[in-house]
């Protein structure tokens, strides 16, 4: 009687399976996440900080002018009208959107005055999600900060406090 080789029995192959298949989940589980890394983490953080000590002086100074506003945003369109304070030398203003967590959907605008005395710009259409805005004039001498949930119908009072 021939014995047949262990390549034609099931268990060796039962046996080899579980652990093949565990290898190949784990490279695919590692080239998902080399490839999908966090938009969050900073390098830097040293440097990082004495950043956000400047962006608390832009801050300070939108208080000291006692800037207030009100934002609309709507799918394609974004206006921004002063309601207090002293905005005579504002020209242009920049308004960046930053979601919270995805990086991709960040985006900047130059908003424009118009005959109104609302400062206006057309947009692309917008994921909807959570965003921080960061108004400021051009020469960004002052800033203005607001958490917004997208999309929203409300106007959103924009103040000078830091939240």
């Amino acid at each position: 009687m021939n014995p047949t080789p262990w390549y034609k029995n099931f268990w060796p192959w039962f046996l080899m399976f579980f652990p093949v298949v565990t290898i190949i989940a784990c490279v695919f589980l590692v080239i998902f996440a080399v490839g999908n890394g966090p938009d969050m983490v900073v390098d830097d953080y040293y440097k990082k900080g004495k950043a956000i000590n400047l962006e608390l002086s832009k801050f300070d100074k939108a208080k000291a002018l006692y800037l207030h506003g009100d934002l609309q945003v709507e799918n394609d369109y974004v206006k921004f009208a002063f309601t207090k304070g002293d905005h005579s030398n504002v020209k242009a203003l920049k308004a960046s959107f930053y979601h919270r967590t995805i990086k991709k959907f960040d985006f900047d605008t130059t908003l424009l005055p118009n005959a109104n005395d609302e400062f206006t710009a057309i947009l692309e259409p917008i994921q909807q999600g959570a965003y921080t805005v960061f108004l400021e004039p051009m020469d960004g001498s002052w800033k203005l900060k607001e958490n917004i949930q997208l999309p929203t119908k409300h106007n959103i009072q924009i103040s000078p406090e830091y939240k």
